[in-house]
């Protein structure tokens, strides 16, 4: 009999929760409606606002830049940079299209454009503005401005940079790829600073996690001669 008392208790709590429930639903129905229907046009607010302004704003952009960028691939870098006359150059369309993807391709391309023409600060300012948030561009537009101001002599600031290279490249899909390029990099600029043991342990993780990395050989020798000098 206790048993069944017992199963009967049960049954009844149940149903009193059940109750208990129905009856918070039908008395604050009009609440809970509201607030649903208030969820569900932010969700119909954030599909719009992706579908109807992002999209169309971002195809613009790349209809915008698609001359400039083949022009930047050719190497006709003053049309890459200014446009023809017919089609915008990268100069117009970060202005026109900021914001989008495309400007941010667009400073990267000039940031590329003014480093290898030697004009430093201008590069790093379009490197600033490429703010990528990937496993490939973001490191490589923080490693250029590592890289220039490394070339501009200022290389504690350049380390300061290629370290977050580094460490960003680390946590990557493309680790393989980017990883050892800007530790070696960064281990240049230690010894260039007289940090022979930070050079010597970025070195050393080139040669024992990227043995196949194209900077391997030379990690290699530079790790030879940093243990013959700090032995």
């Amino acid at each position: 009999m206790a048993k069944k008392d017992n199963a009967e208790e049960t049954i009844v709590d149940v149903q009193e929760v059940y109750t208990k429930t129905e009856l918070f639903i039908d008395r604050n129905r009009k609440g809970l409606a509201m607030g649903i229907g208030a969820a569900i046009l932010v969700v119909l607010a954030i599909i719009g606002y992706k579908y109807l302004i992002v999209q169309p704003t971002e195809n613009e952009a790349n209809e915008a830049s698609w001359k400039a960028e083949q022009y930047f691939e050719i190497d006709s870098l003053d049309l890459a940079l200014e446009g023809d006359g017919l089609y915008l150059g990268f100069l117009d369309i970060v202005e026109q299209h900021d914001g989008t993807k495309a400007a941010m391709r667009a400073h990267y391309n000039m940031g590329i454009i003014y480093r290898d023409r030697g004009d430093f600060e201008s590069a790093i300012e379009h490197f600033q503005q490429a703010n990528f948030n990937d496993d490939v561009m973001s490191i490589l537009a923080t490693g250029n401005i590592g890289d220039c101001h490394v070339e501009m002599g200022n290389v504690a600031e350049g380390l300061t940079f290629l370290t977050k290279a580094v460490n960003k490249a680390k946590g990557s899909n493309g680790a393989a790829f980017t990883a050892p390029i800007y530790m070696y990099k960064a281990a240049v600029a230690n010894m260039e600073l007289g940090n022979k043991e930070a050079a010597k342990g970025l070195f050393e993780d080139i040669t024992e996690k990227y043995p196949t990395a194209q900077q391997s050989n030379d990690a290699k020798k530079y790790l030879a001669m940093l243990k013959a000098e700090l032995s």
